[in-house]
């Protein structure tokens, strides 16, 4: 009888610095550490060198040595993915987001494989007209379970695709240091890529409002993406090249952390940002447009930070000069972000994932 739990992870790819990459190899990595699990990440395409470590217990394959194009590789892929899971023989395979799911479940019909859609966008969240609705209606019909991030997020799918196997497990904090942010130095932080969807032109735009610019306080976005030189064009406009510094994206981002005293995220839409969880693992007070979905999961208003009107650049200003001029409050917010954000030690996730990976 076979003894071993085979889990494959099957993602699009793994170069980007993103939190579904981080979050994916260090779930990967406490799992594998049990050791019932043999745990594959499968990589979709090979885009370059993966971003984050791969943990010395994970195998990582790829099954496409390049980069393939969904409609005009689509079959190909089906048959390879098929083709590997004749060969491996997994037990389960974990969708990386639910657009894998138009592969995985096809590939898997008439195997004894169990598929895991666990989707790291809102159900409202559509990346084209077409595929998403598709993706997610075969993840309601044929995958054993849909794990999201949000509650919100679970009511989306039983609302829009009438899903019965949906589960909530957020996301677990990826970074463990015991020095916290003193909350003295005067640097506001935003992690994230440079699209449209984090909102950085928003932010740059509420920065230009702000008071504080004038008193020493700096803006530090890191990331990289398509809208880098629009980011850019932003800042030489609004004269702000000495107070807003874009960064390349860092591996070890707590030094990050620990030197900045707030955490600001502008994002026009999430699925449960995992920057906001590490912020305020690390005693950030955390100001977010309250958009959907996850902000408001993560923060509580007026507890450990402050939730904004999504897309009010104006209230985001106000509301960045307002905390930075009110030490006391910054300081209960501190505290009630480290408290709140053990909800997500990775243990608990562990705990929650070993429960459907039976």
């Amino acid at each position: 009888m076979k003894s071993d739990v085979s889990i494959v992870f099957f993602m699009n790819s793994l170069e980007t610095p993103g939190g579904t990459e981080r979050v994916t190899v260090m779930l990967a990595d406490e799992l594998s550490k049990i050791e019932k699990y043999k745990i594959i990440i499968l990589s979709l395409n090979k885009k370059g060198d993966p971003f984050f470590d791969i943990p010395e217990l994970v195998n990582l394959i790829y099954l496409n040595k390049r980069q393939t194009k969904l409609y005009r590789d689509y079959l190909s892929n089906i048959i390879k993915l098929r083709r590997f899971i004749k060969k491996n023989k997994p037990d389960y395979i974990i969708d990386v987001c639910s657009a894998m799911s138009l592969f995985s479940i096809p590939a898997c019909i008439k195997t004894n494989v169990k598929v895991i859609t666990w989707e790291h966008f809102n159900a409202n969240v559509e990346w084209n007209p077409i595929t998403p609705k598709i993706a997610r209606k075969l993840a309601t019909l044929f995958s054993k379970e849909i794990v999201v991030l949000t509650d919100r997020d679970k009511q989306l799918f039983e609302e829009k695709y009438n899903a019965k196997n949906v589960r909530t497990i957020p996301n677990p904090v990826t970074i463990n240091c015991r020095k916290k942010t003193n909350l003295n130095n005067k640097n506001i932080l935003s992690v994230g890529r440079f699209t449209n969807q984090k909102g950085f032109d928003l932010l740059i735009k509420a920065w230009s409002l702000t008071k504080i610019r004038n008193n020493g306080w700096i803006l530090n976005i890191y990331g990289k993406g398509e809208q880098l030189n629009i980011l850019m064009k932003l800042i030489d406009e609004d004269n702000l090249a000495d107070t807003v510094v874009l960064h390349e994206p860092v591996k070890d981002i707590v030094p990050i952390y620990i030197n900045s005293s707030i955490y600001v995220m502008s994002s026009r839409f999430e699925g449960l940002p995992l920057v906001l969880i590490e912020a305020t693992s690390m005693g950030l007070p955390v100001i977010s447009f309250d958009c959907e979905t996850g902000p408001r999961e993560i923060i509580k208003n007026d507890i450990n930070g402050v939730l904004v009107r999504p897309g009010d650049v104006k209230q985001l200003a106000f509301e960045i000069d307002n905390l930075v001029n009110d030490k006391k409050r910054m300081k209960k917010y501190s505290n009630n972000a480290i408290i709140n954000s053990k909800l997500y030690n990775i243990a608990e996730i562990v705990k929650l994932w070993k429960g459907i990976l039976c």
